[in-house]
């Protein structure tokens, strides 16, 4: 049976159509749209999977005193329920061991650095994860 032009035409729309079809399913079904430019976190995100801390008092080296408030975020869920867990022995050991060794003035010119430090000490006692920011939510130097 010979097939006419009209027929060739009709036949290769219908099977051009039906693999865009195919295509765009795979595509909903595998590929997350919902993620943020750039790989970023919304807000909601960071604060599903991070926590704040106890108010800390410590002495630093100068002889002032900080107390402190951390807002602690992490990689996800789960990390952050195992600082939450070790909160009173791993994170006040760490912050305060970080803490000690700054001065009054890093809490006044130099929180970029109160921050780094904060979160390299956390990131030190995790077995799995990362803590992603640091934010300071409560601070008073005396």
């Amino acid at each position: 049976m010979k097939m006419t032009k009209p027929i060739k035409i009709m036949l290769t729309t219908l099977i051009s159509l039906t693999i865009i079809g195919i295509v765009a399913i795979i595509l909903l079904i595998y590929v997350d749209f919902d993620e943020s430019v750039d790989g970023e976190r919304t807000i909601s995100e960071m604060a599903d999977s991070s926590f704040v801390t106890n108010e800390i008092t410590t002495d630093l080296s100068d002889g002032s005193f900080v107390r402190i408030q951390f807002r602690v975020v992490t990689d996800n869920q789960s990390t952050s329920e195992q600082l939450q867990e070790g909160e009173y022995f791993i994170i006040n050991d760490a912050i305060i061991q970080k803490l000690t060794v700054l001065e009054g003035e890093d809490f006044r010119t130099n929180l970029d650095l109160v921050r780094e430090e904060v979160a390299t000490a956390l990131n030190d006692r995790l077995d799995e994860g990362e803590v992603t920011d640091i934010f300071i939510t409560e601070k008073t130097v005396q």
